[in-house]
Parts: C-alpha cells; sequence; structure tokens
C-alpha cells in the first residue's frame, strides 16, 4: 500500500465513482480500477461495494478511507513546512486578516520588508468561505489576525488589544453635538451594519438586545469600507471598530463614543502551536507581537 494508491482510493470515495475520480485524477479509467484491485488484493479484503448506482465503503474501506485521509492531510502538511525550509528568506507569508487591522499591518509589513526584502505577502479574509480554524488546521494560512476567540489546544491565540465600536456620522448630523452617543440614540435613525452572520454585526445586535431595542437597519453588508462610504453619501450612520476609523474619515465624518461596556471586542493573532515556521515568518510574528506589547489592555 503506496500514497499513490491512498490518494486513488480516497479520490474514488469523494467523487462516489471511479469514472469521475478518474477524471479528476487525470489517469484512464481501468487504470484506476486496476490499482484499487492491486489494493484490495494485497489488504485480502474488498474496501468497496460496487453495484449499479453507487459506491459503498466496507467496514475496512470506512476504516482506511479515515486513516488515510490524516496520513495525506499529515503529508500536505510537511511538504508545506518542507517547502518553507526550501524557500529560506523568500517565503510567501500567507495571512487571513479582518479589514479593521489593515492599517497597522500594513506598517507592519513595510517594516519587515526592510530586513526580509524577498518575502511575498498574500493577505486574504478567511471569514467568507471557511472559518478561521479550518484555514489554521489546513495550512492555507501562516497565521490569522481575528476578533474571533479560538480556543483549541492546537492553536496559539494571542490577545494583541481591545477596541472599542464607535458611531461614524456626518459632521452635522445632530448625534455630533453629544460627546457620547447611547444605543437608545441610535435606535430612531437609519442604521447601516455588516452582514447577521458577522461577528461584528451579532455583537452590535447582542448590544441592542440586551436594553430591549430594535434598531432601524436599512443597509447590511460586507465590506467596512461600504459603509463608511454610505454614511458619506447621506444614507445613514454606522458602527465599526475604533481601531478602523482612527485617522482615516474622510474630512465630512466624525466618530462619536458609544455609552456600552458591551460594544468593545479583542483582536487576535492565532498560529498553529506545533507548526514548523521558518525563521524569516517567526520575525515577523515576533514584530506583530512585541508592536502590540504595551498596548494589549486597550487601543483608544
Amino acid at each position: 500500500m503506496d500514497l499513490k494508491q491512498m490518494t486513488y482510493f480516497i479520490t474514488i470515495v469523494k467523487y462516489h465513482s471511479f469514472s469521475k475520480a478518474a477524471r479528476a485524477l487525470h489517469i484512464s479509467q481501468p487504470s484506476l480500477s486496476n490499482s484499487i484491485q492491486n489494493l484490495e488484493r494485497e489488504l485480502g479484503t474488498p474496501l468497496l461495494e460496487r453495484t449499479t448506482r453507487n459506491l459503498q465503503l466496507t467496514e475496512v474501506g470506512k476504516l482506511l478511507y479515515e486513516r488515510a485521509n490524516k496520513m495525506l492531510q499529515e503529508m500536505n502538511i510537511l511538504q508545506e513546512e518542507i517547502q518553507d525550509i526550501i524557500d529560506g528568506d523568500r517565503v510567501e507569508i500567507i495571512i487571513g486578516m479582518i479589514e479593521s487591522a489593515n492599517r497597522w499591518f500594513a506598517r507592519l509589513m513595510y517594516e519587515h520588508k526592510q530586513t526580509y526584502p524577498h518575502n511575498d505577502f498574500t493577505l486574504i479574509d478567511t471569514l467568507y468561505s471557511k472559518t478561521v480554524l479550518e484555514a489554521l488546521l489546513r495550512y492555507e494560512v501562516h497565521a490569522v489576525v481575528t476578533n474571533q476567540e479560538i480556543i483549541d489546544e492546537t492553536i496559539e491565540a494571542v490577545p494583541l488589544y481591545t477596541e472599542k465600536f464607535v458611531v461614524v456620522l456626518p459632521n452635522n448630523h445632530p448625534l455630533m453635538l453629544r460627546e457620547n452617543i447611547d444605543l437608545q440614540d441610535l435606535c430612531n435613525v437609519p442604521l447601516i451594519l455588516g452582514m447577521p452572520s458577522f461577528q461584528t454585526c451579532s455583537q452590535i445586535m447582542r448590544a441592542f438586545e440586551h436594553i430591549d431595542l430594535k434598531p432601524q437597519i436599512e443597509f447590511q453588508i460586507e465590506r467596512f469600507e461600504m459603509a463608511k462610504i454610505l454614511v458619506e453619501n447621506g444614507a445613514g450612520i454606522t458602527i465599526l471598530p475604533e481601531n478602523y476609523v482612527k485617522d482615516a474619515l474622510p474630512s465630512t465624518l466624525s466618530y462619536r463614543y458609544i455609552n456600552n461596556d458591551l460594544l468593545q471586542r479583542t483582536v487576535y493573532f492565532c498560529y498553529v502551536k506545533n507548526r514548523h515556521f521558518p525563521s524569516a515568518i517567526l520575525s515577523f510574528f515576533l514584530l506583530i507581537k512585541n508592536n502590540f506589547k504595551t498596548t494589549r489592555v486597550q487601543i483608544s
């Protein structure tokens, strides 16, 4: 039994079809069938129960699929780690990001490039297609900057800072006359929030529900930048993380703090504990941690 046979077997199970699996593997169907038959002869037992309509795993087939799947995932991880070592100081650093961290993260990327000019950065949003934890464990990213608290024994989750949520509104809005704003003040104005499935939106809604209030939500959008543009065009007001709007608003907009202790969040830097990282990546991790070492309690 070798890795190629296990890959063929797992692909057949994935597609529930020899013909579809053969196309995905770019081999002929007879070659695929012969490989599985050889594997079954070697093990001395069938792995698949073939019918005219579908394929069913035998008990041995179920066991092999479970173990082989894990083994191939480990092999892929090993290949990723080896490639990182081979690349040395020319590694591609892949980070999952939340939008509100863009400004400080851009500054640290630039600083890192002064020491490691051959490193490349790829920034992706891990929240739309997959969970943050899944992206980390599948080695699709080296690390993530997230407002999700990940509690998992395999993950190192370093709290970077705590930030408040603020109301963003036009300079001529009546609420600008107040130094701080209550949630009650926001219930009779058009509100622009993120998508309901986003953690930021859920946290804001829980704050309203906690005091039995229902806001007037007129826009639900994916990006903070779009929320800011909508406010600028007079569509309403929005609630955004302070770190995103600080020193980043057009001259026509301002922000005010909200009198509510629930409207704050912690931002974490997360990575897999036992993953091997080359020195260039570890240096960048250290740069991020040290940047917030003295400001870990709160940004305000």
